[in-house]
């Protein structure tokens, strides 16, 4: 009977127990971009204390609803808009000062993840909301850039996480076509922003 007691004090304190505690190991998408995969189970800070940041790859990038004139602009910035995600994702990392070392373009192998990837579409806009962004508008429609990233262990080049998402936000086109390379900046840099929370909550 005492036993059988225990036994079932036992089975009560484990329902009770929160699912984040039993599970305590695992890793749970953190549910900041359109797409996560992540293909380790075991946290980034278990294994790695240097990230390095490539520069994003901007060949065969798709560009729609952007005209001729729009396009020269767009070719004249890609370098700012790469260097600007680039600089944003390190600058963020550091911040949060969860790895002891965060480099962009390094060639460390030693416990060193690397994040990589490209930028897959520039989207100029669709009808108004091309000029004014707001909040209700389809991400579809707005300008927006489209990003696929990777987590990669730097010895093995195992890729550990992957991303994809469209980012655009409110900074858009209200003065003019002029503004949508200055908006795929303001994007980029939030990509970086949001991309090392991403990497904090599974590190």
């Amino acid at each position: 009977m005492k036993r059988a007691f225990t036994l079932l004090i036992l089975v009560l304190a484990l329902s009770t127990t929160p699912l984040s505690v039993l599970a305590a190991d695992g890793i749970s998408k953190p549910g900041k971009f359109d797409e996560e995969e992540i293909l380790t189970s075991d946290r980034l800070g278990s294994k790695y204390d240097t990230i390095i940041v490539k520069d994003y790859s901007v060949k065969g990038a798709e560009i729609t609803n952007i005209d001729d004139e729009e396009k020269k602009m767009l070719e004249a910035a890609e370098k700012d808009i790469v260097k600007a995600l680039t600089e944003s994702t390190v600058k963020h990392l550091k911040e949060k000062g969860i790895f002891k070392k965060v480099e962009s373009n390094g060639s460390a192998k030693t416990k060193a993840v690397i994040l990589q990837g490209k930028i897959t579409k520039f989207n100029g806009g669709v009808g108004a909301a091309k000029w004014f962004l707001g909040f209700m508008a389809p991400k579809s429609t707005k300008t927006n850039i489209s990003i696929e990233a990777e987590l990669v262990d730097a010895a093995s080049g195992k890729a550990l996480v992957k991303i994809k998402d469209i980012r655009s936000g409110g900074e858009g086109n209200t003065l003019g076509s002029g503004n949508m390379t200055k908006a795929f900046i303001v994007q980029a840099q939030d990509e970086g922003e949001e991309l090392a929370e991403f990497i904090k909550d599974i590190f």
